[in-house]
């Protein structure tokens, strides 16, 4: 037993030690009491109530087609003076691509075959560089050479300042004022590039940067001053910049960043923590450009990223945007700031096979939910049933078929209970006609198996079936339903036992009927009723074995290989809970006397005590599925534990596994810790992880190898997977949802690489269920509070 300073846990111990009288005999007393009502959260106060306020949301859109074949895209020029979506041209290496806005791209090629290297939008036409010159389409249909370049240079950058144009090659540079011939300025060493940096242009060589003046005869002919960096080779530079700090001049190179100040007759470097090698979150720069809210971005042979000042409990911090969700691929090649629908800056990311557009826009969460709903009406619902959609054509939602998965019930559970809160909320009728249908649904997990005990899996309706084994599926053990309409998958495990006791109870309070009441106690007695009439154990009707993962008895939880090691304290208390919620619904002494059994001679009460312990039950210690069972187990276990002191005793568990889970940074088991009244509830990070969770749940397979703002994760994380991709952001923080593969709450959220590829959406209704929950609750403030 473990020794807490609590005199009624203190007891506990004393009576079991003892004999069965004593707490346990108390607890069939207290359950018997009459008008019991089940535990409810402390009333919210102070930081526990979340306001909702408006902030910017960003949304991917990966474009690959309309570009001709084999296209190259190498600039990207803003201009209001050529029609087409969000004012920006795209610039390939034959030319410029212009869409009709149907679909269909017209190319106007170079002159002689030339190869575009850079543009701009200059005052009188798009500019193009090619290797040896400069051209003017002057937004027509046809080029004109504006000027070659000295014989032999290679071109390097092109840049815009006003009705000024910059040129640099390798050989030197040019300031042309859009009339007449440029006066070239030549350079001793080979130039890397050159650009505007208010009323001086900054050039650099390998190892130097040299400022020049800008005057009516173009550039001063001798530097202003030189300095000399370890920037490596430089691809860019941004002036004027305000976040993380104010600094000058930000140089872009391939070692990195770095920040000057302009002092007069040279600069000095500017001590900056974010911009250190183990901040900056990826390497190989390719280009840069200034952002609208006074920060900058870069674009990189990985992907890119900006840095933002967005969230008050962080401060400034780095936004990542990778392959495959953000941009078609890498490298970046070039970056345009574009203007939205609603004035709302939205980022292009050109790349080598297409482009990638971030569009933001300033909402609520109350606003954003909103069309996650629609997305599992959409795409997911399958006759109340909620899990993955496929899709037959890579990344294309249209092409979306309902699919059943190995945990049907776990995942439809959230949406239900979503349901069922929004309806307690809003009133609205269409979330009661959803919870009815979801729990319809559920409800037949256990009737279409043709018992009173068992539930599925799955169920997959055979008319008007979609699935690509409709005739007979093989992903599992299947059979038929005793009407021969419905395919039912066996071998169910203790996640869908626990799935079901998770949501029943506070559907069978909040927002059932009187019929529904009826069923719901039907469904839970049958289902526990069988669990405990056979020894503990969901036994599978086809061969009246217990199924693979279907043992919640003394024989597993405490075996020395199996529950002792794993997740027996898991099993310990989603067996117990299911007992409450069974006694609670039902008034059948026969799940007090179970209760009494495992807690008085099996210390299922320690197993639950000890549930957060990686010492105890090692290999559960972050396991992602252990810890959503977990969750899930507590929300009977404690809403419908009859005994102030055996509540006590969980919320001990419970507490230990939070201190554990907290780190997630996760609305889920944050806002599952304040329903339940856990210690010292600290919600700073919940409205956060609203605001980045995706709105495009397709799983892509998201590459984070290259980033360098990694460090590891708290200890608990690595019991379990000591060699996996799991990381977590050099500032401490865990990568942003939308920064990381689209995963579920049964995996370890840590994880920053992988994916399912773009033949998935996922639907999402598992980060819908905390933000009603705490809306019904009073922790998240609605719209109209």
């Amino acid at each position: 037993m473990v020794d807490v300073a609590v005199d009624q846990v203190g007891d506990v111990q004393d009576d079991r030690a003892g004999d069965s009288d004593g707490i346990l005999s108390d607890v069939v007393e207290d359950s018997e009491e009459l008008g019991f009502k089940p535990h409810e959260p402390p009333e919210p106060f102070g930081t526990l109530v979340l306001p909702d306020p408006a902030y910017r949301q960003e949304s991917n859109h990966v474009v690959t087609d309309g570009l001709p074949d084999g296209g190259n895209i190498v600039a990207l020029v803003r201009t209001p003076h050529v029609p087409g979506e969000g004012g920006t041209v795209l610039v390939g290496s034959e030319g410029l691509w212009l869409s009709d806005g149907g679909g269909e791209t017209a190319v106007i090629a170079l002159p002689d075959s030339e190869t575009a290297m850079g543009a701009v939008a200059g005052p009188t036409g798009i500019f193009v560089a090619s290797q040896t010159a400069l051209y003017s389409d002057k937004y027509e249909a046809n080029f004109e050479k504006l000027f070659d370049f000295p014989e032999g240079a290679t071109f390097r950058t092109l840049d815009q300042l006003d009705v000024l144009t910059l040129v640099a090659t390798d050989l030197g540079l040019a300031l042309w004022t859009n009339h007449g011939e440029p006066v070239w300025i030549s350079s001793d060493d080979p130039l890397e590039g050159a650009w505007f940096a208010g009323t001086v242009v900054i050039a650099a060589t390998s190892g130097k940067l040299l400022a020049y003046a800008v005057n009516s005869g173009g550039l001063s002919p001798e530097p202003l001053w030189t300095v000399d960096t370890d920037v490596g080779a430089v691809v860019g530079i941004v002036w004027n910049v305000q976040l993380p700090q104010q600094i000058d001049l930000l140089v872009v190179g391939s070692n990195g960043l770095f920040g000057y100040e302009i002092q007069e007759g040279g600069v000095e470097p500017v001590a900056e923590s974010m911009l250190s090698s183990t901040r900056v979150p990826l390497n190989d720069a390719t280009c840069a450009a200034k952002d609208g809210n006074g920060g900058f971005v870069v674009g990189t042979a990985h992907g890119a990223y900006r840095i933002v000042n967005e969230d008050p409990a962080i401060g400034p911090e780095y936004r990542v945007y990778v392959p495959n969700r953000w941009m078609p691929n890498a490298p970046v090649t070039d970056i345009a700031l574009e203007s939205g629908e609603d004035g709302e800056p939205q980022w292009v990311f050109a790349t080598t096979q297409g482009y990638g557009r971030v569009t933001s826009l300033t909402i609520t969460v109350a606003d954003k939910v909103v069309p996650m709903q629609e997305r599992v009406v959409l795409r997911h619902d399958r006759d109340g049933a909620i899990a993955d959609s496929h899709l037959t054509v890579a990344g294309d939602l249209s092409s979306n078929i309902p699919w059943d998965s190995d945990n049907d019930g776990g995942w439809t559970c959230y949406w239900l209970l979503s349901e069922c809160f929004r309806y307690k909320v809003t009133g609205d009728p269409e979330a009661k006609a959803h919870f009815d249908r979801s729990l319809e649904r559920m409800l037949s997990y256990r009737t279409l198996t043709g018992t009173d005990w068992f539930l599925a899996r799955a169920v997959i309706r055979i008319e008007g079936c979609q699935l690509d084994d409709c005739d007979g599926p093989d992903d599992g053990e299947w059979f038929l339903s005793p009407d021969g309409e419905w395919w039912v998958k066996a071998d169910t495990s203790n996640d869908e036992v626990t799935s079901h006791m998770f949501m029943m109870g506070h559907a069978y309070d909040l927002c059932a009927d009187k019929e529904q009441r009826q069923a719901i106690a039907a469904h839970v007695d049958g289902i526990i009723g069988g669990i405990v009439d056979n020894d503990f154990n969901l036994v599978d009707p086809q061969d009246g074995l217990p199924t693979s993962y279907g043992q919640f008895g003394p024989d597993y939880v405490n075996s020395p290989f199996g529950g002792m090691l794993a997740d027996g304290g898991r099993r310990a208390a989603q067996m117990i809970g299911a007992l409450n919620l069974a006694y609670y619904v039902t008034g059948k002494e026969k799940y007090l006397e179970a209760k009494k059994t495992l807690i008085a001679e099996h210390d299922y009460d320690d197993a639950i005590r000890n549930i957060g312990d990686e010492d105890v039950y090692p290999l559960c210690a972050g396991h992602g599925d252990c810890d959503e069972l977990a969750m899930q187990a507590f929300f009977p276990l404690l809403r419908y534990e009859t005994n102030d002191a055996l509540r006590v005793w969980w919320m001990e568990g419970w507490n230990q596994l939070y201190s554990h889970l907290k780190d997630q940074e996760d609305a889920v088991f944050d806002m599952s810790h304040a329903v339940f009244g856990g210690d010292s509830p600290d919600l700073q990070w919940v409205m956060r992880w609203f605001r980045r969770y995706p709105t495009d749940l397709i799983r892509w397979v998201i590459y984070n190898e290259p980033r360098q703002d990694l460090t590891t994760v708290p200890d608990y994380y690595l019991v379990k997977e000591p060699g996996a991709n799991i990381r977590r952001r050099s500032d401490g923080h865990i990568f942003p949802a939308d920064e990381r593969p689209n995963e579920r709450h049964n995996t370890n959220q840590f994880r920053y690489l992988g994916g399912h590829g773009p033949y998935r959406e996922m639907d999402g209704a598992d980060a819908i269920f905390p933000y009603w929950m705490g809306r019904y609750y009073g922790f998240v403030k609605g719209p109209e509070e």
